[in-house]
């Protein structure tokens, strides 16, 4: 894999080559979903960002919340902050994921997020909605938080703390991504992930696609002479036709890196100031249009 920055002076060819042509019909539907997914990947992560930082604002040394778990419901994302029940907890407490802070922001907007009164300060559950609709949006929690903690747990091959998120597909089965964490915002971290596939207890996992072969962060700090970074590229070295969804969230949670062209065995693709994927033609096409 090949990741870089592209300044003005050396994107601006790229730029002019802006036609969309047309993908077999499998492979747009299978494009939308991974817009769709790499959008969703975007908000977990961003949401999970806000979301921290208002906790250690507010709660300097947040105990023993260890992990994080997000469920959608409804308009909105829920993210949990908790841990898992261990024997020395008393008995009263519920088994499986015990969240101690909670939070959430509408869907399609995670950086607006509401933190959740703990439940001492909240009404009866028979009586107050929030509460309700919190207790709807946490009945799977548990398995997605399982299947966090397996992932999370998975060796780095660059040493470096994950960044992971899980979701629950409409065949039962959960998705869960591992992406290198990052904490520079001035690079864009490309590659170094996995897409891992699990049952729906959240306890086996069922398959592993590295989507990177390597991890190359992208600097956007820009040229040694001042140039503006303004886009990308990267080429993939692994089988897949089309950009990973991991590549489309991370793109949109970092500035700097759109628009960029990323390169499969199929072809060449955009990734374009709005967040979508358009086909602009296959790699000897691109190759003659430079």
């Amino acid at each position: 894999m090949r990741v870089v920055a592209l300044s003005m002076l050396l994107i601006s060819p790229l730029l002019g080559w802006q036609e969309a042509k047309p993908l077999p019909k499998e492979m747009q539907s299978a494009l939308e979903t991974r817009e769709q997914r790499g959008q969703e990947i975007f908000e977990y992560e961003r949401l999970a960002w806000v979301a921290s930082d208002m906790l250690v604002a507010s709660h300097p040394a947040p105990g023993q919340a260890d992990m994080w778990v997000e469920v959608p419901n409804g308009n909105r994302r829920y993210i949990l902050f908790g841990r898992f029940k261990t024997p020395k907890d008393p008995p009263e407490q519920p088994d499986g994921f015990f969240a101690l802070f909670i939070y959430w922001a509408p869907i399609g907007k995670p950086d607006e997020v509401h933190a959740v009164p703990p439940p001492a300060a909240q009404k009866p559950a028979s009586t107050d909605e929030e509460t309700k609709r919190l207790i709807e949006a946490t009945k799977d929690v548990f398995p997605l938080a399982q299947a966090a903690d397996l992932i999370r747990h998975q060796p780095s091959p660059w040493h470096m703390t994950w960044n992971y998120d899980v979701f629950r597909e409409k065949d039962g089965t959960i998705t869960g991504y591992l992406l290198p964490g990052n904490m520079d915002a001035s690079v864009i971290p490309i590659g170094g992930d996995f897409r891992i596939t699990l049952d729906s207890t959240g306890t086996k996992i069922l398959k592993t696609v590295t989507l990177h072969k390597s991890y190359l962060p992208m600097s956007t700090q820009g040229g040694p002479n001042g140039e503006k970074t303004v886009g990308g590229y990267h080429t993939h070295t692994l089988e897949e036709d089309l950009p990973p969804e991991t590549d489309l969230g991370v793109l949109r949670l970092y500035p700097g890196g759109v628009p960029h062209f990323l390169v499969t065995r199929f072809g060449v693709f955009k990734f374009t100031d709005q967040y979508k994927l358009i086909y602009l033609g296959t790699l000897k096409e691109f190759t003659n249009n430079k």
